[in-house]
């Protein structure tokens, strides 16, 4: 009775140590799932901050490659305007010389017509003169 007593209570240890062993081992692997979790909501942390800093420095050479771009832009349409300021000012300066070479040909053309006349009237009067002098 007694060895059957002690055998009871052998397999009731054991069957106690085993009872504590699964305890243990869910116990252990409670931590174990928990260290994973949280672990991956580490590296979740650490990707979603390293998408939020990439997002940012994309953003930012974005924003600082359309200021470039507006730049070349506002440059080449200032460039243009001057271009195009330097032909109108040249082309009004070409049609004030050709306006003035023109006035300039039409007083020459008058002098020449004056003295054309002012010749044809001293040949008048030579020839005035001559013929009262022929009277005479």
């Amino acid at each position: 009775m007694v060895k059957a007593f002690k055998s009871k209570m052998l397999m009731c240890d054991v069957a106690k140590e085993q009872e504590h062993q699964m305890a243990v081992k869910k116990h252990k692997e409670n931590i174990l799932s928990d260290i994973e979790r949280q672990w991956e909501e580490v590296e979740k942390q650490k990707m979603k901050d390293y998408d939020e800093k990439l997002k940012a420095k994309l953003e930012a050479e974005y924003i600082k490659k359309m200021k470039n771009t507006k730049d070349v832009k506002d440059q080449l349409e200032e460039y243009k305007n001057n271009f195009i300021k330097g032909l109108k000012e040249q082309m009004l300066e070409g049609e004030l010389i050709k306006r003035q070479c023109e006035e300039e040909n039409e007083r020459e053309k008058l002098r020449a017509l004056d003295r054309m006349k002012k010749t044809q009237q001293v040949r008048e009067d030579f020839k005035y003169a001559n013929q009262e002098l022929i009277k005479f």
